[in-house]
């Protein structure tokens, strides 16, 4: 039985490798036309029945542009100067003088008759004034100390040895020890002795030589004073006697300071006014207050 069964099996396998011939003859068959077909675009064959066609633009129509006249803008409520136009707005000016907003410049406007109640200028503190360096300890080894301070006005940090010059103060260390001083205590009891840092510094602006110690701040002769204007209440002015202060055509000059009980005495000049206000003013709370200072004394 087992004769017969191998014959059909390679009749079979004979029947397929003819079937693969064939498909690989019709495939190589196939690959040689499309070849060709390339070869002949390459070459620069056009493809026949494909002729191109004239182009003819087509003509724009013309835009038509209208225009029109925008009518003239009304004027606000405030006034016919008050004139908000389409992209210019009226520029607006302050008056400081009547504290409104208009739009004509203030020294175009009529002259506006001042009193006592024009005096804007608020006192909020009268205090002892610091020298602008202030000792405040030292650092390093025995026998090679550098004298530590700080600058009132800006908070910094300073560290020299006697002859350094620190530029942005205008002050020259001239000598710095430690010295041992006793501290009483009272009762009878024995002193308690602690070190204290002494420096000397020259004052380039007065000239003068000044003893600065770790224990105490070093304080000038004369007060300061904290103002503002009463139209104004978040910005503060730091004063000495003396200065003066601007508020448009106003201007306030610093005639005194005392510390106890706390005042001050301003002038106040103005181009409106017929003759300078002096008046003595009082601390006034630290929060917006639109009342006026107390007293006044007008100029004779």
């Amino acid at each position: 039985m087992m004769g017969w069964v191998r014959p059909v099996i390679n009749r079979s396998d004979r029947i397929l490798l003819a079937i693969m011939l064939v498909v690989f003859l019709w495939m190589g068959f196939q690959a040689y036309q499309h070849f060709s077909l390339i070869d002949t675009i390459s070459a620069g064959d056009p493809s026949p029945g494909v002729a191109p066609k004239p182009y003819h633009p087509n003509p724009a129509a013309p835009l038509r542009i209208e225009t029109q006249t925008w009518e003239a803008a009304p004027p606000q409520s405030e006034g016919k100067e008050w004139v908000y136009d389409v992209f210019t707005p009226p520029v607006i000016y302050y008056n400081p003088v009547t504290l409104q907003f208009t739009v004509s410049p203030p020294e175009f406007e009529p002259p506006v008759e001042l009193t006592e109640d024009s005096f804007d200028l608020e006192l909020l503190e009268v205090r002892p004034q610091p020298f602008r360096l202030q000792l405040v300890g030292y650092v390093g080894r025995e026998g090679d100390h550098l004298a530590t301070f700080e600058s009132v006005s800006t908070g910094e940090s300073l560290v020299g040895r006697p002859g350094k010059r620190f530029d942005t103060v205008g002050v020259t260390l001239r000598t710095f020890e430690l010295r041992k001083e006793s501290i009483p205590i009272g009762g009878g009891s024995a002193p308690v002795f602690d070190t204290v840092a002494v420096a000397v510094v020259y004052d380039e602006e007065t000239g003068e030589n000044w003893v600065l110690t770790d224990r105490t701040k070093a304080m000038l002769p004369g007060p300061e004073a904290v103002f503002r204007i009463s139209g104004n209440p978040i910005i503060e002015y730091l004063l000495k006697e003396g200065a003066e202060i601007a508020n448009g055509r106003q201007t306030y000059i610093i005639d005194a300071l005392i510390l106890s009980p706390s005042q001050a005495t301003i002038t106040l000049s103005d181009p409106d006014l017929p003759e300078p206000i002096t008046r003595t003013v009082y601390p006034v709370p630290r929060y917006f207050d639109p009342g006026k200072s107390r007293s006044a004394t007008p100029r004779r």
